[in-house]
């Protein structure tokens, strides 16, 4: 087994923080910079830990079924089972009055258009990073040189270019989003022995200035939606997603004794598949139960730490109790 790196683990604490408080009402200016980069960064940090060994694909493929495909299917069929008994009854969703046959089809397709992931859309990223890891595979296998990685990368990057521009197809389990998130996976696995050599500098500077200059590049470009393979202005995406990726990684040098972090790092994939509907579950308490309308909350910074902090802290028991039975997150249980 791979030692935890604590640095890595803190870096997708951040990270998850920021998915959670991007689907949260949260002010227009602080989504747009979050979805900058908050997706490259969870690409970039899965090359940075991939391993493969000695793996015949065949052992890789098993291998990754069973650590994401698998939770995928055993998460969005419970979602899916919450939607419909529970969450499409709710008003302020706006998703009262979709046909619950679209959302099942959507479990398969894994898509985010006519409403397909409409019971869990944070569960794309699963499926996405599934074709991701496996085209990787073949790749560096094929190819066995950091050279042909590069090129090939640069061909898929151009692919996922010209089909953004000007074909705009939707394909299932993202396909084609996967063209552009495979150039994050693969700069991570490649940077990951010069990460390990600058962990030791001052970077907190640094990282402070890399976010500023995310903020204000993402002034010049449209929201970012890497989900709905939405990314404006191209050349500024991969700008800011690289920044902020490397904004949040150097932080994490200095960040990464912070056990807080490091638990939610460890257990992001839990927080990834559960959180939609807990913050659902909180907006229906505010609306139902305190008479405050969702309109007021939307766009405020108070309301959107309130979620957040009301969502992670939801997740700590959901988080032991998973953590008991790992079979369902697609990890070995451990003696």
């Amino acid at each position: 087994m791979q030692k935890r790196i604590e640095w890595i683990d803190v870096s997708k604490g951040v990270g998850i923080i920021l998915v959670v408080l991007g689907h949260t009402p949260t002010p227009d200016w602080l989504k747009t910079f979050i979805f900058a980069f908050h997706m490259p960064l969870f690409f970039f940090l899965s090359g940075l830990v991939y391993h493969d060994g000695k793996m015949t694909f065949t052992s890789f493929l098993f291998k990754k079924i069973k650590t994401l495909l698998l939770p995928y299917f055993i998460f969005s069929v419970l979602a899916y089972l919450f939607w419909v008994l529970v969450e499409r009854h709710f008003t302020f969703t706006g998703s009262s009055d979709v046909d619950p046959v679209v959302p099942f089809k959507g479990i398969f397709y894994s898509m985010p258009d006519d409403y397909m992931l409409t019971h869990n859309p944070a569960l794309w990223f699963l499926t996405c990073l599934f074709l991701v890891e496996m085209l990787f595979f073949i790749v560096k296998r094929w190819g066995k040189g950091r050279l042909f990685i590069v090129i090939a990368v640069m061909v898929s990057a151009a692919l996922g270019y010209l089909n953004d521009q000007f074909v705009g197809i939707k394909l299932p389990w993202n396909i084609e989003v996967a063209l552009t998130a495979i150039v994050f996976y693969s700069a991570g696995f490649l940077s990951r022995n010069s990460l390990r050599e600058m962990r030791d500098r001052r970077t907190l500077l640094p990282a402070l200035l890399l976010f500023i200059a995310v903020g204000f590049l993402q002034t010049l470009n449209v929201r970012v939606d890497m989900r709905a393979n939405e990314y404006g202005n191209m050349a500024v995406f991969y700008l800011t997603s690289f920044l902020g990726t490397a904004g949040v990684i150097f932080s994490s040098f200095k960040l990464e004794k912070m056990k807080l972090l490091q638990f939610l790092g460890k257990n992001s994939l839990i927080i990834l598949v559960l959180h939609y509907p807990v913050i659902r579950m909180l907006k229906a308490v505010v609306y139902y139960f305190t008479q405050v309308s969702l309109d007021e909350t939307y766009g405020s910074l108070l309301w959107s730490a309130l979620y957040t902090g009301m969502t992670l802290l939801v997740m700590v028991p959901c988080i032991f109790l998973l953590n008991r039975y790992p079979i369902v997150l697609g990890r070995k249980k451990c003696n």
